[in-house]
């Protein structure tokens, strides 16, 4: 079944349609319907009126057409009516060019939990059309799943379990706070509200979930290893199958730490690279593993991290705490190698030092210098 979007732009010439097209070649089960922004109470009769299982609104709607409004302003109205049970709630992205972006909408926070998602014109929607046509086609599919999950909530206790995708076992050693985060709430929340915390606050953040880095990490393996496909095969068991699992792969590392735990009686944490990978060939019975290297050599291979700047593993004895929003209880803070914080380039992508850490990053920095 293919999932349907509206891509509202008011650009009239081709540029548009042919993002849509290209996003369409790239997965057969997306189809984008590209329209010109009508006036707001026509826009709103239009969303109501015909069927749609996501959208996507350039970020400024009104400066080549007679639209009196911007993509903040109708997703507003799209979430509020949704609350309200007269529209269907569906997935809303923001997409702009990099200047308008910057311009306008990364100055202003109060309207990003409004969107699931934003991405650049050029640099993503056509650049990287594969990717972002199959995390489209998941967003659809995922707030699908999660107002079926919710339709089965009764009276009080919207908790997040039903959401995860984990039997009775699987809830198991999962911190508390995490599956009660919504537990005082009576009855059900809108399903924009699971949707943003599941992918922000659960996939998009280590914690209880990695990434295949961070998992590649966590046991000395070189992601280009020969046999690492292989080695994601045989950890399947742990895969995340919650609302957006075929848009993003994640693992439940609870569950990694259990299998490892049946197999070994040494804790990862308590391993380097080496003999992590040495072990793991023996559990896993795959010989094409290769250790992952650390981004400089003199640095430790205890890895539990990655660099934030390099996406590279990293013991945290050489890493720097970066500054980010204050994470919650089952969330892990985030860091970048001590190069990456001398790197100039961590300051182009946005990222510094946490406060506690600038003192120490300034000796650094003079240590570099000779001084």
């Amino acid at each position: 079944m293919k999932m349907k979007f509206l891509y509202l732009d008011d650009e009239s010439g081709p540029h548009t349609t042919e993002i849509a097209e290209l996003l369409e070649a790239e997965n057969n089960c997306l189809e984008i319907k590209v329209d010109y922004p009508k006036s707001f109470g026509d826009q709103i009769k239009q969303l109501k009126k015909e069927k749609y299982d996501g959208l996507i609104f350039d970020l400024r709607l009104d400066e080549k057409s007679k639209a009196e409004y911007r993509a903040l302003t109708l997703a507003q109205e799209v979430r509020t009516r949704a609350t309200e049970g007269t529209m269907d709630d569906i997935p809303i992205i923001v997409c702009s060019t990099d200047s308008k972006l910057k311009r306008s909408y990364n100055k202003d926070s109060t309207g990003h939990d409004l969107f699931d998602a934003k991405y650049l014109k050029n640099e993503e929607l056509v650049e990287n059309s594969e990717r972002v046509s199959i995390e489209l086609v998941s967003f659809a599919k995922g707030y699908n799943s999660i107002s079926e999950l919710r339709s089965k909530i009764r009276g009080a206790g919207a908790q997040l379990k039903q959401f995860l995708g984990l039997d009775e076992k699987g809830l198991q050693n999962l911190d508390l706070r995490l599956i009660d985060y919504f537990g005082e709430i009576e009855g059900r929340l809108p399903v924009h509200e699971y949707a943003r915390f599941i992918m922000n606050e659960l996939i998009l953040t280590t914690g209880p979930l990695v990434d295949s880095e961070v998992l590649a990490a966590r046991l000395g393996v070189d992601t280009k290893s020969a046999d690492f496909d292989k080695l994601l095969n045989k950890l399947k068991f742990a895969k995340y199958k919650g609302p957006f699992n075929d848009g993003w792969n994640r693992w439940w590392w609870h569950l990694i730490e259990d299998w490892w735990g049946t197999k070994t009686e040494t804790s990862l944490a308590f391993m380097d690279a080496k003999e992590r990978v040495e072990e793991l060939i023996k559990i896993v019975k795959l010989s094409d593993l290769t250790i992952a290297k650390p981004i400089l050599k003199s640095y430790g291979t205890s890895y539990w991290y990655t660099c934030e700047l390099y996406n590279k593993p990293l013991d945290p004895i050489d890493g720097v705490l970066i500054e980010t929003k204050e994470p919650l209880a089952w969330q892990d803070q985030k860091y970048i190698s001590i190069k990456a914080a001398l790197d100039i380039k961590s300051k182009a992508a946005g990222i510094f030092p946490h406060q506690l850490e600038k003192e120490r990053v300034k000796e650094l920095i003079k240590e570099s210098k000779g001084e």
